[in-house]
């Protein structure tokens, strides 16, 4: 983070090679500590690369109109798409944000209304979530909703599901085994010479408070990454391979092998925003596909994962051989 005094504008540095930054509004601060990942790198190196996004205290007025029905949404955000000056405007619907995204320049304008409003930094999770997945494609990355767990050997295994699918608690039990982890819920992908690289977005965890009666509580309670274990957290690792968790509390806990379709198929479940920028999509595609083609298999959840750790531990224990 870099925090120049008397300022009233503060710059972040989301990806530990500067191909991402944040600038913020000192003030706009709070509204997005929900969405701001932890453990960003100090002193990144800025570049006539680096894409950019700006966030600003404005009013809604300040962006124009979207024609037509909208190209993409997600959570209160809503999003339209012109190809010709390609350019993505955004809008919230739930706090009054507004947003443009200018993929040709790798830029992206953020506004919040002056005032805050109930929904406001709803709004800005969503937005600043389609901002980042747009400018990322844009610089050759993927942002994917998925987690990432990493084993003894120091390879990640992506864990990749809808909301309440296990992600999260299956990593943090992992962590507990003696494991490393990137995030419980953004990541960012690129294809290297040697493969593919997870890079973790941090927040805190939100973990299932447990089953009673063979169901879900539909509790869940925030766990700080520290809680989890002092040391476990690693910015990035090389993708080992994909685990598409389920919970089915009336069966055993097990791994059953998919296709390399299959785990794209999920891969691409988790990346919503993908055919938003046709231009884009060819090459996060690519780097979604290659992921895919490491070994993959369903996680089939039973109550036994939650009950008794171990057995989670005993039914990954063969993952080292199979990457």
């Amino acid at each position: 983070m870099t925090l120049v005094a008397d300022s009233p504008l503060v710059t972040l540095g989301l990806l530990a090679d500067g191909a991402l930054l944040l600038e913020v509004e000192r003030d706009l601060l709070p509204l997005i500590e929900h969405w701001l990942p932890q453990r960003i790198s100090d002193g990144v190196p800025v570049s006539a690369r680096s894409a950019r996004i700006a966030l600003r205290a404005a009013a809604a007025d300040s962006v124009g109109q979207g024609v037509g029905r909208p190209t993409l949404a997600l959570g209160s955000v809503t999003g339209w798409v012109d190809e010709a000056k390609q350019t993505v405007l955004l809008r919230g619907t739930a706090g009054g944000c507004t947003g443009v995204v200018q993929l040709g320049e790798r830029r992206a304008e953020l506004r919040a209304p002056p005032a805050e409003r109930d929904g406001t930094a709803t709004d800005l999770y969503s937005m600043l979530t389609l901002a980042s997945a747009l400018l990322l494609g844009r610089s050759g990355r993927a942002l994917v909703h998925a987690a990432a767990a990493v084993a003894p050997d120091g390879r990640a295994w992506l864990l990749v599901g809808d909301a309440r699918s296990g992600k999260s608690t299956t990593c943090a039990t992992l962590v507990s085994l003696g494991w490393g982890y990137l995030s419980d819920d953004q990541l960012v992908l690129s294809g290297e010479a040697g493969g593919v690289v997870a890079a973790g977005w941090l927040r805190p965890f939100h973990l299932d408070e447990g089953w009673a009666a063979g169901h879900a509580t539909g509790l869940r309670r925030t766990v700080l990454p520290e809680a989890l274990g002092p040391g476990r957290w690693r910015p990035d690792a090389p993708v080992a391979g994909l685990l598409l968790p389920v919970v089915e509390p009336g069966q055993p806990t097990r791994l059953t092998p998919l296709s390399s379709g299959e785990a794209l198929a999920g891969l691409v479940r988790q990346s919503p925003w993908l055919l938003a920028d046709r231009v884009a999509a060819t090459t996060v595609l690519g780097i979604l596909h290659r992921a895919a083609g490491h070994p993959a298999y369903r996680l089939r959840l039973g109550l036994d994962a939650y009950q008794e750790r171990e057995r989670l531990s005993a039914c990954l224990s063969t993952l080292a051989g199979a990457a």
